[in-house]
């Protein structure tokens, strides 16, 4: 890493520091029509070789304005603090926020990590028994505008930074020995432009709707950054209102890097919500391309039930799609709802990929 990094990182943090209090700004002016706010806060407590015993808390804020008719899509603000037995931490606080209707949309994330990664390698022929823990530590913070164009469709800019200090790698590991772009770590300095439609009917837990998002991520050499690359994310996602209360959602996630992004800011899978079944970045790749289904039904009173799948490439060439070996999850889960009005639950899915069972606890939806 770079000298300066540290001056990069007070740097950008002041500005993402001033950006971030616009929503609080927006908050307290929306106050005075009054807002209604709804909480949920969920114990976390798991066990991982990795960090021993860890716990902590999650939750979730969701508001509007009281003189909001009842369609209207609450804003909300997530939050996350655990820590282990092992000194590692994570602290995260994550927002969305609608203004005038949805004409407005601010969106970001603050966090700080010190933490571990699983590393396989690169692309679609990495294999398990390679895998390796490598340790942590960087602050991060995301921030997006869009605005409303015409009707559903909306146009946004955002910035998205991480000061990623790599401390500890395996002597002799894969990473060591490969050394890929990044395995010392650096200073991620991105400007992002947007296009999405939205017109799901909520955010939490969707029942009908299409939600389509573009998006351009671009580093910037000129304004601190360690990397020169260029990715793009397409994301696509359609629910349907069956009959009884049952829902069908799809999602299609396509993305792709070029050749100077740093291993760690490359797509990867699994996660809570995409392509749940495998370990956590079990597969990292420049181009990935991934499909899911999901069926969503009820249950008894405040219980859901849920069935999913998920198609996975990862191509080396986007010519030829299907070259590299295709990857399939599956699983099932359950969902109790903690808020009816705003559809706020807790999620637990149960996933196999890659030969192996793995198990997700945490809020709403995975898409």
């Amino acid at each position: 890493m770079k000298k300066n990094s540290s001056v990069k990182f007070l740097f950008i943090l002041g500005l993402s520091t001033f950006y971030l209090l616009n929503p609080s700004s927006l908050i307290a002016q929306e106050a005075k029509d009054s807002l209604v706010w709804n909480k949920t806060i969920i114990p976390v407590v798991f066990y991982l070789p990795e960090t021993s015993l860890a716990g902590g808390a999650s939750g979730i804020f969701t508001f509007k304005k009281a003189s909001a008719p009842e369609e209207e899509r609450p804003s909300q603000i997530l939050f996350a603090a655990i820590a282990t037995l092992k000194k590692q931490v994570e602290f995260i606080t994550a927002y969305e926020i609608y203004k005038n209707q949805r004409k407005h949309r601010f969106k970001g994330e603050l966090g700080y990590y010190r933490y571990f990664y699983n590393y396989f390698g690169i692309g679609a022929d990495s294999r398990s028994e390679d895998h390796e823990v490598y340790n942590v530590n960087f602050p991060r913070a995301n921030f997006s505008y869009a605005r409303k164009l015409y009707k559903v469709f909306n146009v946004g800019l955002g910035y998205k930074m991480d000061r990623f200090d790599i401390y500890e790698v395996e002597e002799g590991g894969l990473l060591d020995a490969t050394r890929p772009i990044g395995w010392e770590g650096g200073f991620k300095s991105n400007a992002m432009a947007l296009f999405f439609v939205d017109t799901r009917d909520n955010i939490n837990a969707p029942s009908r709707g299409l939600y389509a998002e573009f998006t351009v991520e671009q580093s910037l050499g000129w304004f601190f950054s360690d990397f020169d690359y260029l990715k793009t994310d397409i994301d696509l996602r359609y629910f349907s209102d069956l009959k009884n209360d049952w829902v069908l959602g799809h999602q299609l996630w396509i993305t792709h890097s070029t050749a100077g992004t740093p291993f760690y800011d490359l797509a990867h899978i699994s996660t809570a919500s995409r392509s749940r079944g495998f370990d956590d970045r079990r597969f990292i790749s420049y181009s990935m391309a991934t499909l899911q289904s999901e069926l969503r039904f009820p249950l008894v009173g405040r219980f859901r039930g849920s069935a999913f799948y998920t198609y996975n490439v990862m191509p080396d060439k986007w010519s030829d799609l299907f070259a590299n070996e295709e990857y399939l999850t599956y699983g099932i889960g359950l969902r109790y709802i903690l808020n009816r009005e705003n559809r706020t639950n807790i999620r637990l899915d149960i996933a196999r990929g890659d030969g192996k069972m793995n198990f997700y606890l945490t809020a709403n939806e995975a898409f």
